[in-house]
């Protein structure tokens, strides 16, 4: 981003900055505004807060609605929020899809949250799939939906026993199960040998191991998939088996990952993860964003040097915030470095 806008966003005062192209540093005490800083930045991206499910509480308490605008090479990109209604805008007109902006402005989130992707259910893990086929394939959105209204229809049908329209939907389903199977199969290859690098690095450890479980044994056709399970699909009423039942296994010596490793480990596997996401995205020619929440907070000095070394030779755009910047100057390279008091954010001599 070459310029960045935010107006009304729920503690901050109006902010515009011109970040630089590779390390950005917000220091503020607890309740600046230093994740709310990066929350505009996700929510341009992403159009969803990663803190709330209610958007209007993105609205500060005397705005009219919650606006980000920013600058990317030839594109200008805007998100506001209003009571009840987002908008999208793209170089000047409303944008019809929320991936219109995903899509120019790739952004990947690591936070006091992050291990949620190692502890949580497979549903948590199956978003992570998602977008990284996403950014990797084009009209993998797309197919992704397909699926899931084919997976809808099928399972309305076999609910009500009506096998006629059972059974014209599950071709559909076939053909795009197949081809959400293969896209995610392709960016987990693709994403495999950066983590595995990064993981033993930082954790010196042996026998870990990343596998992609696609929701049916491995070497099973989707056709022979249904078929076998035809017969419990109806007295169900649902699909059992398809790409809705994928899974991303971290493991170590094929034992979870959240059992075999300390919690301690366990951040740095899925940091390891993450960032390995931001250099597949750099590798592809994507200039990827990647926000960093506080991570002195989540991580042991002698880590802490070691990833700040890792993503700062990475060529991606990093906003990173923390309460103190004593900890961080010696570890980083040259960039702007801001603070933020009570929402104001002035840049750092």
């Amino acid at each position: 981003m070459e310029r960045l806008e935010v107006h009304g966003f729920r503690n901050l005062a109006e902010i515009q900055l011109r970040p630089h192209p590779h390390l950005n540093v917000v220091i503020g005490s607890n309740g600046a505004g230093k994740t709310s800083l990066l929350e505009a930045i996700y929510f341009l991206s992403r159009v969803r807060s990663f803190r709330t499910r209610q958007a209007d509480r993105l609205i500060g308490w005397e705005a009219d609605e919650a606006r980000v605008v920013a600058l990317r090479g030839h594109d200008r990109l805007g998100a506001a929020r209003r009571l009840g209604h987002t908008r999208l805008r793209l170089n000047g007109a409303d944008a019809s899809t929320r991936s219109a902006l995903a899509a120019r402005l790739p952004v990947q989130l690591i936070n006091t949250e992050h291990q949620r992707l190692l502890l949580d259910g497979p549903r948590v893990r199956r978003q992570f799939l998602d977008w990284g086929a996403f950014h990797l394939e084009p009209g993998y959105r797309e197919l992704a939906q397909r699926y899931q209204h084919a997976l809808r229809q099928r399972n309305a049908a076999l609910r009500v026993g009506d096998r006629r329209t059972e059974r014209a939907w599950t071709p559909v389903l076939l053909d795009c199960a197949r081809a959400v199977d293969a896209a995610r199969y392709r960016f987990i290859e693709a994403l495999r040998p950066a983590w595995t690098e990064l993981a033993r690095h930082w954790l010196g450890l042996e026998g870990l191991e990343l596998r992609y479980y696609r929701g049916a044994a491995a070497e099973a056709d989707w056709a022979q998939v249904l078929d076998e399970q035809l017969e419990r699909d109806r007295t169900a009423g649902f699909t059992h088996r398809g790409p809705h039942r994928a899974d991303l296994l971290l493991t170590r010596d094929r034992i979870p990952a959240a059992d075999a490793l300390s919690r301690g480990q366990q951040k740095l596997l899925v940091v390891a993860l993450l960032v390995a996401e931001v250099q597949l995205w750099a590798r592809q020619g994507l200039a990827p964003v990647l926000l960093i929440d506080d991570l002195p907070a989540e991580l042991d000095p002698k880590h802490l040097g070691t990833v700040l070394a890792t993503v700062t030779a990475d060529p991606a755009q990093i906003f990173l915030t923390a309460i103190d910047g004593e900890a961080l100057s010696a570890r980083l390279p040259a960039g702007h470095w801001y603070e933020l008091r009570e929402g104001n954010l002035s840049a750092m001599v």
